[in-house]
């Protein structure tokens, strides 16, 4: 039997020259946005198995924590399925996503010391309104990721990722959730949102802890 390629090898991108951009950028702007940034056959995995619904069973998403907890369809209009570490392509995303972690506490002395993440799914007409990553009273989540994992996205698809950035939030960076471009960016910081997509638009959310 032959070996399974490894994913994480499939790249021609130097990830310690990725991680270090991140990491630069994260100091001067608290934001960073890197396109193609993932090797192409973890990507191609990953958006092959954001697509597998009757196995990841996607189920709407809430807000709030605890007993916080509810689901508003006027805030947040989002299918979910949290990542775990038994199938191949989550796997190899938790190694690739510690691999990032190591650098951000080398570089930046974090601390992090846990990463959660979910695939979404925004079916038409799906949104989350402006809010932070960070919950009220409890700043646990220090930086937060986005994988895009759609390919042939084009403008008039829109579902794109608004980040309010600058010291009064007043600045907009409007990202276009493109297959392999990843959004980094300090979770009670940068208030943002997700405009209305029209057509099924399927991502990775993750946070640092």
């Amino acid at each position: 039997m032959l070996p399974i390629p490894d994913p994480l090898e499939d790249t021609d991108i130097d990830q310690a020259v990725l991680f270090g951009s991140i990491c630069d950028d994260l100091v001067a702007k608290s934001y960073s946005v890197q396109r193609n940034a993932l090797p192409h056959g973890l990507v191609k995995l990953l958006s092959e198995r954001a697509r597998y619904e009757d196995d990841l069973q996607y189920t709407p998403a809430g807000i709030g924590r605890a007993i916080d907890h509810q689901k508003n369809q006027t805030i947040r209009r989002t299918d979910i399925v949290w990542i775990g570490n038994e199938i191949f392509p989550d796997k190899k995303w938790n190694e690739w996503a510690d691999k990032l972690k190591t650098a951000l506490n080398r570089d930046l002395f974090l601390g992090l010391q846990y990463f959660e993440s979910h695939y979404a799914r925004y079916n038409e007409g799906d949104f989350y309104k402006r809010h932070l990553d960070a919950f009220k009273g409890a700043g646990n989540r220090r930086i937060s990721v986005v994988l895009f994992l759609n390919a042939l996205w084009k403008n008039t698809d829109a579902g794109e990722l608004r980040l309010y950035v600058g010291t009064d939030h007043k600045e907009q960076i409007l990202i276009a959730p493109e297959i392999g471009t990843l959004v980094v960016f300090l979770s009670d910081l940068i208030p943002h949102e997700v405009l209305p997509t029209n057509r099924t638009r399927y991502s990775i959310a993750g946070w640092y802890r």
